[in-house]
């Protein structure tokens, strides 16, 4: 069967991995893609509008006349399917599939949209197979695991299956159509593994392990020369010169990381990124990464508050324990990224100001800043409202999708501009001169939001020498990728 994909703003290593098992099962793919130059999550310009592609889209869409549409969807990137997914209905009548985090958090609400016929919740590679099967063959569809539809009506409800135990058996992801947007050049992302063994309240994992409860290993880790293989294949095919993995913990077994330090290092050497949680930071993993070539460890601190670190976010390590853990990534010449979000319930100005200098004591090479944005069913959402600061009108703007952790925040917040400043102005701070940081510490306490913006926004490439000049070369290159698209089409409209 024809199945045709649509994403929005920048490389989706879930709908990858979709794309190429339906591949691998006999069917054939598509994507259209929405680079979202305007709106990508981190900043909006509206002067970048010129560069949206609908109708460019639209006719690719026509043009490959798919029998089924698929639509991944992140929380805040509901809004942008909203927008397509009646044009895309009215052009080609087919059934319109949706998943990701939002529809497993509020399958539902999501069901409630007349231009979204089923929903796929958890996992999707087998389902969604087992669902074209069945469609090819006209069998019956309605009692597909892991699916929900819309007949007649009301809505049919199914369980969800096991879990994906050996994920050595998924086809690697095709990168491919991505690639052909534009969404990466010389950087490669891919995951290692599924799951994680923390519960921090304000990450949507809890309620993703709850889903798959019984269901076998929430936990489930690739074997090391399976990643090898994929790393390969992709340096075959494209240019690449940094590796960054995705995975919510890429520290959790030294067994594990002693084995993929000795292979990588030996096959592949490339400059890679990964994420770590501090308690599971020790000189022997970090020793075995930097022997691997890792080059940066991105390190959530997040709240430089330990009550509100134990108390509300469940994440219970002490200060010193942070401290330790980046004195150990620093002083194995690994470059840290120290990760701080700001806004959360409960959260005093005093609070944010512990943060502020906590991270200064730690003196990271990179700070990053967020605003706490509740997702769907997270303890920290249910808290938000049970506490008063989720109204009934902000709790429809999050079912909306609508806000997100670089924007304003979504909460009935009394220190939401505080939030919003120190978000935007500590990757600077942590740059800056000791001499000059008072003055960028007056702005901060005046809560110079709109300033603030301006000077997070021209400070990108020195606040993130890595990350953050990737990301002004792949938006570069997807501006460009859209603009000969859209020529095209009007040069086929003429």
């Amino acid at each position: 069967m024809k199945v045709l994909f649509y994403y929005r703003g920048i490389e989706s290593i879930g709908v990858e991995y979709l794309m190429s098992y339906l591949k691998m099962k006999g069917h054939n793919v598509e994507l259209i893609f929405d680079p979202g130059l305007d709106d990508n999550h981190f900043l909006k310009l509206k002067f970048m509008k010129k560069f949206n592609q609908y109708e460019s889209l639209l006719e690719k869409a026509k043009s490959f006349d798919p029998d089924i549409i698929a639509v991944s969807i992140p929380t805040n990137l509901y809004p942008f399917v909203n927008r397509i997914i009646p044009l895309l209905k009215k052009e080609l009548p087919v059934p319109i599939i949706a998943g990701g985090p939002h529809v497993s958090s509020l399958p539902e609400y999501v069901l409630e949209n007349e231009n979204i016929d089923m929903i796929c919740i958890g996992e999707g590679e087998e389902a969604f197979a087992e669902l074209l099967d069945k469609m090819e063959k006209k069998l019956n569809i309605y009692d597909t695991k892991n699916m929900w539809f819309k007949k007649e009506g009301r809505i049919i409800k199914n369980g969800t299956r096991n879990l994906i135990a050996d994920l050595d058996q998924l086809p690697f992801p095709d990168k491919s159509l991505f690639y052909e947007y534009g969404c990466f050049y010389d950087n490669l992302e891919m995951v290692t593994g599924r799951g994680c063994p923390f519960k921090c309240t304000f990450c949507n994992i809890h309620f993703q392990r709850s889903l798959a409860k019984d269901k076998g290993s929430f936990i489930r880790r690739r074997s090391i020369p399976n990643i090898i293989q994929e790393l390969n294949e992709h340096l075959n095919r494209y240019d690449i010169k940094y590796i960054s993995f995705h995975d919510d913990n890429f520290t959790t077994s030294i067994d594990w990381i002693e084995e993929f330090a000795e292979l990588y290092k030996k096959e592949i050497n490339l400059p890679f990124y990964c994420f770590a949680y501090p308690t599971t930071v020790n000189k022997e993993i970090v020793s075995q990464l930097k022997n691997a070539n890792c080059m940066q460890i991105f390190m959530g601190m997040d709240s430089g508050d330990p009550d509100i670190r134990k108390n509300l976010l469940k994440r219970p390590m002490s200060d010193e324990r942070i401290e330790m853990s980046a004195k150990i990534i620093k002083d194995s010449g690994i470059k840290l990224q120290l990760s701080t979000i700001f806004g959360f319930p409960e959260e005093t100005p005093e609070s944010m100001w512990k943060t502020l200098h906590l991270a200064e004591k730690v003196n990271p090479d990179i700070a990053s800043g967020y605003i706490f944005y509740p997702f769907p069913k997270t303890e920290l959402y249910e808290y938000s409202i049970k506490k008063g600061y989720l109204g009934n009108e902000e709790i429809e703007r999050i079912k909306r999708g609508e806000g997100g952790y670089h924007h304003g925040s979504i909460l009935k917040h009394p220190y939401k501009k505080l939030a919003v400043t120190l978000s935007k102005l500590i990757p600077v701070y942590n740059k800056t001169p000791s001499m000059f940081r008072p003055l960028i510490k007056w702005l901060m306490a005046r809560e110079c939001t709109k300033l603030a913006l301006v000077i997070y926004i021209i400070s990108i490439p020195i606040a993130f020498p890595f990350l953050g000049i990737d990301g002004i070369k792949v938006t570069l290159r997807m501006a460009w990728k859209a603009y000969r698209m859209k020529v095209k089409t009007a040069r086929r409209g003429n």
